[in-house]
């Protein structure tokens, strides 16, 4: 889903000097998740929860792999320099698996398949990827819809820190499409009928779950409760819950 800034950030060094590891004393572990991305990862504003399919998911592993954890509420950008550095113990958030990150975090098995696709309002003449040329393209900023839009030349593509702000743009008329992941233009689309997709962008994009390099114990561990959870069904129930209208 999103790409991997360059890593200025150090705080994670902080981390390390202040705590022996970067769980918390509680023993639990630290999954950071950035909760603006439906129906996969955002927060219940009637009680104030993070919810989700990566939610569902993630706690039903760690029920099979018996860890505690606890779910850190963390922007985009700072969630992956904190994986890669270390500041979390792992991080679940519709997080692409891409060869770019893999040189800074480890990741699991992929547990879901994605693609980036145009989101059009329902009187728009848009049809195509080449119809956005010349067209005001929202996107979430640093995601790979950001990536995919702005390959095709001659797209103004506007960011935004939130996919949902996107969104707003484009009901609002401020601009004539956003791109984004497939599951998160369905909730969109499913939500307002004056939405549509149009098509999908050429490129196949596997979900994983990330952590910092030499994390291989905890990872082995989640690679086989996700086994678990996927032959026992979590994931077909997980998709018929949060992505089937």
């Amino acid at each position: 889903m999103k790409k991997l800034l360059p890593l200025a950030i150090i705080m994670a060094l902080l981390c390390s000097l202040l705590f022996t590891a970067c769980g918390t004393d509680s023993g639990k572990i630290r999954v950071a998740t950035d909760a603006t991305w439906p129906p996969f990862e955002y927060v219940d504003t009637d009680t104030n929860q993070i919810v989700g399919f990566d939610i569902d998911l993630f706690t039903a592993i760690a029920e099979r792999a018996e860890i505690e954890f606890e779910f850190i509420n963390v922007e985009w950008d700072p969630l992956l320099a904190g994986v890669a550095q270390g500041t979390y113990d792992a991080a679940i958030s519709s997080i692409t698996i891409r060869e770019d990150r893999m040189a800074d975090m480890s990741f699991s098995d992929p547990y879901f398949v994605a693609k980036q696709i145009i989101v059009t309002k329902t009187d728009s003449a848009i049809t195509g990827i080449s119809d956005l040329v010349g067209k005001k393209v929202g996107v979430q900023t640093g995601t790979t819809g950001d990536i995919e839009a702005s390959a095709v030349a001659g797209v103004n593509v506007t960011g935004y820190d939130e996919i949902g702000m996107a969104f707003v743009a484009l009901l609002s008329n401020q601009i004539d499409a956003v791109v984004c992941d497939t599951p998160v233009a369905s909730g969109y689309v499913s939500k307002y009928s004056n939405l549509k997709t149009v098509a999908e962008f050429p490129t196949i994009e596997e979900y994983g779950i990330a952590f910092p390099k030499g994390s291989d114990e905890l990872m082995q561990k989640i690679n086989a409760a996700l086994a678990e959870a996927i032959a026992d069904g979590v994931i077909d129930d997980l998709v018929q819950k949060w992505l089937v209208n």
